[in-house]
């Protein structure tokens, strides 16, 4: 009969127990936000950062991202989605508020990180000195009297340094149709045109003779796996008799590629008649005009 109420007495200890943990665990305030960007990374619609001098402007319509400063080109996806996670994720580790910003370098700053959303809300954040204890810099909202202490390896990943901050968020397909469904390849220097074309059969054929499978891919992969090298923004040239031009096409639409050089080093990529200043080097070209020659020999 003891044992038997004892067991009665734990199971209600043990039941006011349960209770009380689940009372507490519902009615517990969350932990407060550190966040900085009071936008959420699916609602930026535009970031614009301005360092010193240089920016990156970046919209984004649907799933697709476009640069729009200081070049219009098609956003590199991965990176771009990257960026608008470390901003939207920017936290702080300690706020402040001091009337006094000149001293933590806000007040005039060439350094200015603004969001927008798609719902019509704008956030600028300014970015101020690093400051003289631990490695982090100090940063406010335009429209807020707080001073946030953040650390320094978030907001370095953010600054324009030179344009390959530029490059890594730029689109580096140089053509967009996929191996499988080039059907035509015309190249066209100086010399003349050349037109190489898969019969349908499915050969690849130039000038009436069938190309050998391992030199039809190796031009292939040549093809689909350019990439640019680089960017100069907005360079533009006209190029001299080294310069060539690669079109390629399914059947039902083409892709014709410029590519311009003044110095025979490095040529400046123009697609769709326009150039904004990204480059790659005869080395890197090497393959693929030695591949074409062999075909076209």
């Amino acid at each position: 009969m003891k044992t038997f109420r004892n067991t009665i007495i734990m199971l209600l200890i043990l039941g006011v127990l349960a209770g009380y943990y689940y009372y507490a665990k519902s009615t517990k305030k969350p932990a407060p936000s550190t966040n900085i960007i009071n936008i959420s990374k699916s609602k930026i619609s535009f970031v614009d950062i301005k360092d010193a001098g240089n920016e990156l402007a970046i919209k984004k319509n649907g799933s697709t991202y476009n640069v729009t400063k200081p070049v219009s080109y098609k956003a590199d996806s991965t990176s771009t989605d990257d960026l608008f996670n470390s901003i939207s994720g920017l936290k702080y580790s300690r706020k402040f508020t001091d009337t006094d910003v000149k001293k933590y370098g806000l007040d005039k700053s060439d350094f200015i990180i603004s969001v927008s959303s798609n719902d019509g809300k704008k956030e600028d954040l300014i970015v101020g000195n690093k400051s003289p204890v631990g490695n982090s810099y100090y940063a406010k909202l335009k429209n807020s009297n707080y001073i946030y202490v953040v650390d320094a390896s978030s907001i370095e990943n953010l600054q324009i340094t030179s344009n390959d901050t530029l490059f890594n968020y730029l689109d580096k397909d140089v053509y967009t149709i996929s191996k499988d469904r080039i059907s035509k390849i015309t190249y066209t220097d100086s010399t003349g045109t050349y037109d190489i074309e898969k019969n349908k059969s499915g050969k690849w054929m130039y000038n009436g003779k069938e190309i050998s499978s391992d030199n039809s891919e190796a031009l292939l992969n040549d093809i689909v796996l350019l990439n640019p090298t680089g960017i100069d923004p907005n360079k533009k040239i006209v190029g001299n008799n080294s310069s060539f031009t690669l079109t390629i096409s399914d059947g039902n639409k083409s892709e014709e590629v410029k590519f311009l050089t003044d110095d025979n080093a490095t040529y400046y990529l123009q697609k769709n008649s326009t150039q904004i200043g990204l480059y790659i080097s005869k080395d890197q070209l090497s393959s693929l005009l030695s591949d074409i020659k062999k075909v076209i020999k």
